[in-house]
């Protein structure tokens, strides 16, 4: 009778746990997020230059102006941005930006530009721009105005320091012995570590924000190295305080990247997996430096009313978006005019576009805040920029992060240093819908659980005259 009582208690015991829906908790389990950070593996600032012996093999992009423009009148970007009403809180005076990128050539109109190095070529001061793109990017962030067109940077005073990181025009050649199917003995990886180098010497030249325009497109199980890269991006942002901005990268080719590289569009982030809710774990394309989302303020590209652009990589990582298209700015050629196209297939020119220029807005905006707040850290400033942009629907996505940038507002709005103001455009949260009172459930598990008892020592009656008669016959 001893067993026949176990098993009674125990089938009451299940009946209770179900009818009270208890589940046990599962172990924790950790969330997907940015790439961790070896701190010690921040490389040397050795005097910029490249890996190995370089060479040119093919020859420098053009520029030119679109038909039928009229850049007399400012670009539908600055108009959205209201960079004219926020020019009258600040223009950058006194905030240095590195731009690291293709190089930038010499300008009238960037009066404070200043050589940062190179690591394209041995001897070179980073004043050279083969590939018509970091010109155009340091003409978005620190360009002076002119009377011949409606141009004008988004921080005109601002210092530029330029630093070649890359360019398509040239190659490196390969120490002899190298095994061509080491991931990090090809180009991608020798430009990640050039990368690292000159955003540590970025740092080291005091720079205040830190533009990075060549996004590096990455197949999620490439194998690539991106050790010190992710421990420069910590020093700079954290040891030197400086504002690293980056673009997110493009889903095609065409102005927004050097060669017109390209890279293919991840997935949207799915309600489907709570655990992940930005969807880290969905990752195809890792764009980096962006993916260092810990120090790193991703930019993607929108038109210049803030439609998002279906060619500006998804990410994880998306901390804000810019303006990306009718993009004007600086020709990379010479002179002191501008341009809004670049050399496109069969001979022809497209119009200048991508999450570099974006980018290059929120460096910008980054130099006008720091300009204006002097006192406030780089996090501080990347608060500011966030909680003052024109959220999306749900307040945070992969394709514009918290929004499209609002430079005005980032000068203006109360954003309060302990998180209790709020920006202009910030997204509110709804009011939750009170839920019903809950019914006192006891007395029905009781029930439930005597029900179930009885049904079990009904059955175990049932067949005790059975088993006592065995055990009879067993005598």
């Amino acid at each position: 009778m001893t067993g026949l009582r176990m098993l009674i208690v125990s089938a009451t015991t299940v009946l209770a746990v179900s009818a009270l829906g208890v589940v046990m908790p599962s172990p924790a389990r950790a969330v997907p997020g940015p790439p961790s950070v070896d701190t010690a593996r921040v490389p040397a600032d050795t005097p910029p230059g490249p890996e190995g012996n370089a060479r040119q093999t093919k020859g420098c992009a053009g520029a030119g102006v679109l038909a039928d423009s009229d850049l007399t009148q400012p670009p539908p970007p600055a108009l959205t941005l209201q960079l004219a009403a926020a020019h009258r809180l600040s223009t950058g005076a006194g905030v240095s930006v590195a731009v690291i990128d293709t190089g930038v050539r010499a300008q009238p109109r960037l009066a404070n530009l200043v050589g940062g190095g190179d690591y394209v070529t041995a001897g070179g001061d980073g004043l050279s721009d083969c590939d018509a793109h970091g010109t155009l990017v340091a003409g978005i962030i620190g360009a002076a105005a002119s009377p011949a067109d409606g141009f004008v940077g988004v921080a005109p005073d601002a210092q530029i320091i330029s630093i070649r990181q890359s360019s398509d025009a040239f190659s490196a050649d390969l120490p002899p012995g190298t095994d061509p199917n080491d991931p990090n003995a090809g180009r991608a990886a020798i430009e990640l570590r050039a990368l690292a180098r000159a955003v540590v010497h970025a740092a080291n030249m005091n720079a205040r924000v830190i533009n990075i325009s060549i996004a590096s497109c990455l197949n999620a199980a490439s194998g690539i190295d991106q050790g010190e890269l992710g421990a420069a991006l910590w020093y700079a942002a954290s040891v030197h305080d400086a504002v690293i901005v980056a673009a997110a990268g493009n889903t095609s080719s065409g102005g927004g990247n050097p060669g017109g590289s390209s890279c293919s569009q991840n997935p949207p982030e799915s309600p489907a997996t709570p655990d992940d809710p930005r969807g880290w774990s969905q990752i195809k394309t890792i764009s980096t430096p962006a993916n260092f989302a810990q120090h790193v303020v991703s930019v993607g590209f929108t038109s210049p009313t803030g439609t998002p652009s279906p060619y500006s990589l998804r990410g994880p990582w998306l901390g804000l978006a810019a303006p990306g298209t009718a993009i004007v700015s600086l020709n990379p050629l010479g002179g002191d005019g501008v341009v809004n196209g670049v050399a496109g297939p069969n001979n022809g020119s497209v119009p200048v576009a991508g999450s570099s220029y974006a980018a290059a807005y929120v460096s910008g905006a980054a130099a006008l805040v720091r300009a204006r707040f002097p006192q406030l850290n780089a996090r501080q400033v990347i608060d500011r920029l966030t909680r003052t942009a024109h959220a999306p629907a749900r307040g945070l996505d992969n394709t514009v992060g918290a929004g499209l940038l609002d430079p005005l507002a980032a000068l203006s709005a109360d954003v309060r240093l302990d998180g209790s103001g709020v920006g202009r455009f910030g997204s509110s949260a709804l009011p939750p819908i009170a839920a019903p009172p809950s019914r006192d459930r006891l007395p029905r598990v009781m029930a439930l659980a005597t029900a179930g008892g009885a049904v079990i020592l009904g059955c175990g009656l049932l067949g005790l005259p059975v088993l006592l008669r065995r055990r009879k016959q067993a005598r």
